[in-house]
């Protein structure tokens, strides 16, 4: 059944609504919420943003739809089963000097995490070459191990924007490495025969391995969701980035992802409750956060939230 939806806003922050059916055909308003805050600097306390990061209705990628992985992924999922954060981000050489190779590392709560990050190599010989120095490293799964033959008639499924997968370069063609950059500690790649998870701090992309296999059977139902879609689907952070909830107050630390070197600052508390106004009711709720996205490169965080209702 239609209905009508107003929505008013008396926050700096970025809200929007969304309606969806489910699996059984009944519509779903889906509120979706979006704070973004900065600091000017590495020691100063978040605010709200001058720039709100807004709902996304569709996924936003790093560049050519086809080609790119994805910078911010739609806000439209009615629910997510936990909580998970994003880094889009960059690796920075200790006090701008170029390095062949370092670390970078995000804790939020008690979530840690360390990626590997090494410079261009080139394969000569049946060898890959010694890494080339550099001061600043996009980390980004078109940098991690995966990739596509030219002609899409062999994929890795777990990244196909990445590099090394076959010796296939990368979906970007700014990259010319021909081994990863983006590696897992204890997961070289040193050879063509090595097979390390794509590495990364960024949203998996929707029809990647394993993310696709919660996304159900579409059949003759469709567009209706599957009937056995699994809200997995939903959570687009690499597992090792997923946590059950936020408290709302975790400390976060990161380290090389800046040029300063390292940014900690505990996440801001956010109170917006929802109130929806029926002709025969009226109904509070709180909005509870679900997603970090953080963006050291320029010193904002975002919080974003939602919440389903059946109609």
């Amino acid at each position: 059944m239609a209905f009508a939806v107003e929505l008013v806003n008396r926050t700096p922050f970025a809200a929007a609504t969304h309606v969806q059916p489910d699996a059984d055909g009944q519509e779903v308003l889906v509120a979706m919420f979006s704070a973004s805050f900065e600091a000017p600097s590495q020691d100063a306390e978040l605010k709200p943003a001058e720039i709100q990061l807004p709902v996304n209705f569709g996924d936003v990628p790093f560049g050519n739809p086809v080609l790119s992985s994805t910078r911010y992924e739609a806000d439209i999922a009615p629910v997510k089963p936990s909580a998970e954060v994003i880094v889009n981000g960059t690796a920075y050489a200790p006090n701008g000097k170029p390095v062949k190779e370092m670390q970078v590392g995000l804790r939020i709560g008690d979530t840690r995490k360390v990626l590997n990050v090494v410079g261009d190599r080139v394969y000569d010989s049946g060898n890959y070459s010694a890494p080339h120095p550099f001061r600043t490293m996009p980390i980004v799964y078109e940098r991690a191990y995966g990739g596509s033959a030219p002609d899409g008639s062999v994929v890795d499924r777990h990244n196909p924007v990445g590099v090394g997968f076959h010796h296939f370069p990368s979906a970007d063609h700014a990259v010319k490495t021909q081994a990863p950059n983006i590696t897992y500690p204890g997961e070289p790649f040193l050879s063509p025969s090595d097979r390390p998870r794509p590495a990364g701090f960024g949203a998996l992309g929707r029809g990647w391995q394993p993310r696709i296999g919660y996304a159900g059977t579409y059949d003759q139902a469709w567009p209706l969701p599957p009937k056995d879609f699994d809200a997995r689907y939903n959570l687009c952070a690499p597992a090792d980035q997923q946590l059950q909830r936020f408290s709302g107050r975790e400390d976060v630390s990161l380290i090389g992802l800046t040029s300063t070197g390292r940014w900690d600052f505990r996440l801001p508390a956010v109170v917006a409750p929802l109130r929806l106004i029926y002709s025969d009711r009226v109904e509070d709720h709180p909005f509870r956060a679900d997603t970090v996205i953080i963006e050291p490169d320029i010193w904002r965080i975002t919080l974003k939230a939602r919440l389903a209702v059946l109609t």
